[in-house]
């Protein structure tokens, strides 16, 4: 079963009454503390696939994400400059922007990283966690959260194990002499406004020694992140909203927060969805540190199907391991292309699940039908790329066997373009195919064995001018095998005489795609 349908039985299962009544909300949110990575996209693209399971079933709901821009602005990303260390310690909102055009740090960061969600057509509505606290919306769940520290303190403890010192207040305040948010303490608390000092030091920033009093209501204040997720979930009314598996552990964040959210806030919690992560070469990513790839830089990478294939394709507890400099991106087209022929021309043993990733990977299209066209395999696509005077279009209807349609020209250019902001970008050395045009040097460590065949290729390629790539590999099999030579030895010296490499793409690709008298002069040059 395909994961979100499997996820959604259960919580259609736990929501049928509700299901029938009113919208039901879905939620998720990012913190944008620097360019979101695709790290990130995880969460996001779960909550958006399931809501539009919910959609395909008839169940009428809403996906919102809030964009997160009053947690404290903690750490100075490399591509930043390194002066916005003074406002450290801030809310993000009230960070300024880098480029001094966007309204602040947060929303500099959340336009670019919107407007990739928005173009891959995942169905969203955004909102600006700000706007919800200046409007008054928390201000009844930071009151109850300061009448009931002591109980929230008992629940941290029994949960987490974390202690709390009875001094200690679930509320932060702007502080009225700096303007930090995270360097201040709630010093006491009268049912109306709270009394201060901004005296904390902490790694980053330390505080300016004010103390006041003031509201912490209408946008005055935050609570600490776990008392604040439990306030979100009341809110926004939240039905169903996941979070990455390490919440989930033992005495993890998601427990703390959905007892704060029924124990002090008299609301039942959302619905769970644990998820796995998206680790670039094994490690998780880091938004504010600029470690691995970001949302955008990925998105640019892939066309919006791929991309949306990519997320969708793994079950949500399966880690998604991807490496932009590796096989990720042809393995992806291999993958996605399986899939698609699968789905048109696929007999009932294609596994229904994969039908339903096709399905919902174009869930955004009028007309699945037009997916089903000529796909040229990507990697082949590279290669003819870079060789010199090929005719694309003709080399792919001879692969197809038939002459293109307007959708697969226009799957073609879409493969060509992609596949060379690859290869410029990221590709790894051995898809890199560079012709020599004199000689390599390498030849010189032929040996008479391999000069042999390449004479042998060449006298084959004389008396059959018009020989295709599949010819060729024919050829070469049959050789080998007559000849007693190794596969190794003698594709080493193909590539080595046209490449000055040790490996390249399948010889008879190579040699179909290259001028044939090119490649007789080459070969017999090589042989001397």
């Amino acid at each position: 079963m395909f994961w979100a349908d499997s996820i959604v039985d259960d919580f259609l299962a736990a929501y049928e009454e509700e299901a029938g009544k009113r919208k039901l909300i879905l939620r998720d949110e990012k913190t944008l503390s620097g360019r979101p990575h695709v790290g990130s996209l995880r969460s996001f693209v779960m909550h958006a696939v399931l809501s539009d399971v919910l959609h395909s079933r008839g169940v009428d709901n809403v996906f919102y994400y809030e964009i997160n821009d009053t947690d404290a602005f903690d750490s100075v990303p490399s591509y930043v400059d390194s002066s916005w260390s003074e406002h450290l310690g801030k809310r993000l909102k009230d960070v300024p922007s880098p480029d001094g055009k966007a309204e602040n740090y947060a929303i500099y960061f959340a336009n670019e990283y919107t407007e990739v969600l928005k173009d891959a057509k995942f169905n969203v509505e955004f909102y600006v966690s700000s706007e919800r606290y200046e409007a008054g919306e928390y201000d009844k769940y930071i009151a109850l959260a300061l009448d009931n520290k002591d109980k929230i303190r008992e629940i941290y403890k029994e949960v987490s194990g974390s202690q709390k010192d009875e001094s200690w207040y679930p509320c932060q305040v702007i502080c009225d002499g700096c303007g930090k948010i995270a360097t201040t303490r709630v010093t006491g608390w009268d049912g109306e406004k709270v009394q201060y000092s901004c005296d904390a030091k902490l790694k980053y920033t330390q505080g300016c020694s004010h103390s006041g009093e003031k509201s912490p209501f209408g946008g005055n204040a935050t609570m600490p992140w776990k008392v604040e997720w439990a306030a979100k979930f009341c809110v926004v009314k939240v039905d169903l909203e996941g979070a990455g598996k390490d919440h989930y552990a033992a005495g993890g964040s998601r427990h703390v927060s959905n007892r704060i959210c029924e124990e002090v806030f008299d609301h039942k919690h959302p619905f769970d969805v644990r998820h796995e992560f998206i680790l670039m070469e094994g490690s998780k990513m880091s938004s504010s540190s600029g470690v691995g790839a970001t949302a955008v830089d990925l998105y640019q990478l892939l066309p919006r199907y791929l991309f949306r294939f990519m997320m969708i394709q793994k079950d949500v507890m399966k880690t998604i391991n991807f490496s932009p400099d590796g096989d990720t991106i042809p393995v992806l087209f291999d993958q996605y292309d399986e899939a698609c022929n699968d789905y048109f021309n696929g007999g009932e043993d294609v596994i229904e699940h994969k039908n339903r990733i096709f399905e919902f990977t174009h869930y955004y299209e009028d007309d699945i039908k037009k997916r089903n066209r000529f796909l040229p395999r990507f990697s082949q696509i590279s290669f003819y790329s870079q060789m010199p005077h090929v005719d694309m279009e003709k080399r792919v209807e001879e692969m197809k066997g038939a002459e293109l349609n307007d959708l697969d020209k226009e799957e073609l250019e879409l493969r060509v373009k992609y596949s060379e902001k690859w290869l410029e970008t990221c590709s790894p050395e051995k898809y890199i195919y560079k012709l020599r045009e004199d000689l390599p040097e390498e030849c010189a460590n032929l040996d008479e064995e391999q000069k042999g065949f390449l004479k042998l290729l060449a006298e084959y390629l004389e008396e059959n001018p018009a020989a295709t790539g599949h010819d060729v590999q024919t050829f070469i099999h049959d050789k080998k095998k007559e000849l007693g030579f190794q596969p190794a030895v003698i594709f080493r010296a193909i590539y080595a005489s046209l490449l000055g490499k040790d490996s390249g793409p399948k010889a008879g690709w190579l040699i179909e795609a290259l001028d044939n008298q090119f490649l007789i002069n080459r070969f017999k040059e090589a042989a001397k």
